[in-house]
């Protein structure tokens, strides 16, 4: 007889967990879930608005300098190619952020005929920028994979001009790697900061919901005990709320 009341009591307690266990599920199903799904929206969100603001950013900057480096070269008298192959050379000469940019100036084939970096001298980098601003004699903007080296970049191409025909082509190229270790960084700290809050939702609520679970289930098992005849049952009230008036 012990043996059975033993075994009795132990299968009590196995039902009671399962019911505060599936309590406890719904409550986080129904909580927890949508708020987790709200904070990967926003780090979704905030994610894409950061990398847009950086590279928009940069793409302005090289937009500024290719119009700042065009009139430059309308105050230049231009006759000949040779006066553009000249003043190229002298303007990336005197370029001051050859180290963060480079600076390019293309035939109307495509060929890099000058650069501030001499490596890429005599080369073709072939990206759509080049080709659509010497077509459509009009800036034009490429991101996305160089060709020659492989690697992320971004770059303004702007046509120059002279008596209405397009001479040469300016371009500015920068790497976005330096940018993309930004983003990438921001992003951590972003998800780092969601997965903060998160935690303490979770911890919050499973706080709130052991308080409610736990009086729950014993009025549960003593309303189980009353409606099977033992009517004596009684339950110690240590609450004030609705819980108490249960």
């Amino acid at each position: 007889m012990p043996e059975t009341a033993s075994k009795l009591k132990v299968n009590s307690k196995r039902r009671r967990a399962l019911r505060i266990r599936g309590l406890r599920q719904r409550w986080i199903a129904n909580t927890v879930a949508p708020i987790f799904v709200l904070l990967v929206v926003l780090v979704t969100l905030c994610s894409a608005g950061i990398a847009s603001y950086y590279y928009s950013s940069m793409q302005k900057g090289l937009e500024t300098r290719a119009r700042s480096a065009a009139n430059v070269f309308s105050d230049t008298q231009i006759s000949s190619y040779s006066d553009y192959y000249r003043a190229a050379v002298n303007y990336t000469s005197n370029f001051k952020e050859k180290n963060q940019i480079e600076l390019q100036f293309l035939n109307t084939s495509g060929k890099i005929q000058v650069s501030t970096s001499g490596l890429t001298a005599g080369t073709s980098p072939n990206t759509a920028d080049i080709s659509r601003a010497a077509s459509d004699g009009e800036m034009s903007v490429f991101q996305g994979k160089d060709p020659e080296t492989e690697e992320n970049v971004l770059s303004v191409s702007y046509p120059m001009t002279y008596n209405g025909k397009t001479v040469g082509i300016l371009r500015f190229v920068t790497s976005l790697r330096g940018v993309n270790r930004q983003i990438l960084f921001s992003v951590i700290v972003i998800i780092i900061v969601a997965a903060v809050c998160m935690a303490l939702v979770v911890i919050a609520n499973l706080i709130f919901i052991n308080h409610v679970v736990e009086p729950v289930a014993v009025v549960s098992e003593a309303v189980k005990r009353i409606s099977a005849g033992s009517y004596g049952t009684q339950i110690e009230n240590k609450y004030t709320d609705e819980l108490g008036q249960l």
